[in-house]
Order: structure tokens, then sequence, then C-alpha cells
């Protein structure tokens, strides 16, 4: 492939970038769309082998042992540049690109398609329904901590003024009005972003612009300038939005893998917005 990939793709470009040398496509929908239809060459990743569930956390990010398993058995390899999408408008998508962030993959060799699958279908381009494979490669994966925000972290930043905890799930979830973990609520200090509002649900589920994008972020205080903690219930509607605002600019930005299927289980965790017995 001889140019560098942007953050976000484009489905026009991208086709006319099929069977470039180095070039990866990773479908993450759920096998049954893969096996009726997928862009031609992509290869299938099961979301369910990039994250790990114990104790009462359902989305942490793998050991590296058995990151390595998974990408590996795929025939990912560290100069391969990457393309992911699914069919459930990119959250999928967009955790596996963080997650090989975090292994050390450079912007310029991750990119999400923008739309995912409806996009491409809407365009109109070729589909192919027969599976493609790679032969295992051997990857070694290594975790950076760089992007993955652990629970210590975020309780060492609640209430800096020069940090911006950034909530993305539904705003039933952040009110607790919708009980998912055995505490509902929300992390302290958090600002509430849907994350959903970074498409537009009529034009293919393409990101809205960047200056639409901008502007929405910037009426929540979310800018450049600060330091951005970002979850959800699992990690990958925030791992989205971890992407859009990678795509926008912002450097100093990390995601919380585990999510509020942690912090909502400890008992211990500070919190919002909890229920108050009577």
């Amino acid at each position: 492939m001889k140019f560098k990939l942007p953050l976000i793709i484009e489905a026009n470009v991208l086709h006319k970038h099929l069977g470039d040398d180095k070039l990866v496509i990773i479908d993450l929908s759920i096998p049954q769309v893969y096996k009726e239809g997928h862009i031609p060459g992509a290869i299938h990743l099961s979301y369910p082998s990039i994250v790990h569930a114990h104790d009462n956390v359902d989305c942490d990010i793998p050991p590296d042992n058995k990151l390595s398993e998974a990408l590996s058995k795929i025939g990912l390899l560290p100069e391969h540049k990457i393309v992911a999408y699914d069919s459930q408008h990119n959250p999928m998508a967009c955790r596996l690109l963080w997650t090989l962030e975090e292994l050390g993959f450079q912007h310029g060799n991750l990119s999400i398609l923008n739309g995912g699958w409806h996009a491409w279908k809407e365009c109109g381009l070729p589909i192919e329904e027969s599976p493609n494979t790679l032969p295992e490669s051997g990857f070694f994966a290594k975790q950076s901590c760089n992007v993955n925000a652990r629970r210590e972290y975020i309780e060492s930043r609640i209430g800096d003024s020069d940090v911006v905890i950034l909530d993305t799930r539904m705003i039933e979830e952040f009110t607790n009005e919708l009980l998912i973990c055995d505490r509902g609520g929300n992390i302290p200090g958090a600002i509430h972003f849907d994350w959903e509002n970074n498409v537009n649900t009529e034009d293919a589920f393409r990101f809205h612009s960047d200056e639409v994008l901008l502007e929405n972020f910037a009426k929540l205080g979310v800018v450049p300038e600060k330091e951005i903690i970002i979850y959800c219930q699992t990690h990958f509607r925030s791992a989205h939005t971890y992407w859009v605002l990678r795509h926008l600019g912002f450097r100093n930005i990390r995601g919380y893998a585990s999510g509020y299927s942690e912090w909502g289980n400890a008992e211990d965790t500070p919190i919002e917005n909890e229920a108050i017995e009577a």
C-alpha cells in the first residue's frame, strides 16, 4: 500500500486500494453477517476474542498471551495496514483499533471504514461471500499501557480541572434510570455524551463533519488541551468516540477498557447518581 491510511477512510477510497500490498481488511460483524457477504478480501475476527471477561468485569483487554493467540490466528503482522469495520455502526471495529494502538500500531497504519458495512453496501461496491484467511503469523502482543486507563488511574484524576471524564452510554444508564450493574450512576464528575451523536443516521451512519463534531465536543468542554478519559459499559461505544477524537487531533486521551462494568460492580468506587436505599 503506497499511501498513509487516514484514521477514517471512505468506502470509495478503500475500494480503489483493494489488493494493495500489506492492506488487511478486518470484519468484526457477527459470523452470520460475514458469511452472507463482506468486502472482497476481508478476513473475519470474532469480537469476543479481543475482550476478556473476569470477576465482575465484562470486557477487559485480554492478557498479552490471549491477544497474541487471537491476532496470530488471523495472520496479523506489525507491518500490516489495517482497515476495520462491522455491521453495527463500527463500535466493535473501533475497539479493535484502540486495542491495536495499545499494542503499538501507529496512526497511518490504522483506519476505520466510515459508515462501516452500511456505507459499503450503500455505495454499491463489490461484495463477496467466500471466507478469506491468512496464514497464522506468530504475532506477539505487548501492551504499552499508553491508551488504557485503569480504575486506579481514573480515581487519581477525579476532580482534576485539567481532566475531562466522558461517559458515552445512554442517558438512562448515566442517570441510573437503567441499571445494568450492581450500582448504577456514573463516575463522579463525568460528562455525558451519547456515542451515537457521532454519526448521521440518515447517511449510512457515517460520521458527522469535523466541524459539527468539534462544535459538539467543545460545548461540553471536551477540547484538545484537556486530558480525556472515556468510558461506557464495556468500552466499545466509548472506543468509537475515542477514535473520533483521535481523528479530530486529540492526543492526550485514554479509554477505560474495563468500563462501567468494573466500576459499577465494585463495592468501593465513588459514584454519582447512585440510588439511595429507603
